[in-house]
């Protein structure tokens, strides 16, 4: 049996989303309260690009498809060489002051890879575009790298 009352207040509801949807400065809002989520997390800064250190690439030089990227703060360091493979990218990390799990943020999703016992992680098959990580520093702080753009 249809139950004309519901698909009434399903038409009403879909129509009032359409014409009459969140003001823009609520959206805004919900976007800056996303942001603030990591707020308390030590920034590891870029402190190293191959993309950018290394210099113009000479006319007949081949560019290797490799970036060596290196992020700081007073207690983690980590470093990250990035293959690209067309549109993907790989990471293959060693992350020195902190253990556990690294999670690899980009703009479309996030995965988590737990540290080996030297510090070393491997995430395949990332998007191009930007990234950061989150990781625990040993003394149980948060940090997170500077997003960058692979």
């Amino acid at each position: 049996m249809i139950d004309h009352e519901e698909l009434v207040l399903a038409e009403l509801r879909r129509i009032a989303a359409e014409v009459d949807g969140p003001p823009h400065l609520v959206l805004e809002a919900a976007r800056a309260a996303f942001l603030m989520r990591r707020l308390d997390a030590e920034l590891a800064e870029l402190v190293a690009d191959s993309a950018i250190d290394d210099g113009p690439v000479l006319v007949r030089g081949v560019e290797d498809g490799l970036r060596l990227l290196s992020f700081e703060t007073d207690r983690v360091s980590v470093e990250v060489q990035v293959t690209e493979d067309g549109e993907r990218r790989s990471l293959l990390g060693q992350v020195e002051g902190a253990s556990g799990e690294v999670e690899v943020e980009t703009s479309a999703d996030h995965r988590v890879v737990v540290l080996d016992d030297s510090g070393r992680f491997t995430v395949e098959d990332v998007p191009s575009g930007t990234v950061r990580l989150h990781l625990v520093a040993d003394d149980g702080s948060p940090v997170t790298t500077s997003w960058v753009s692979l």
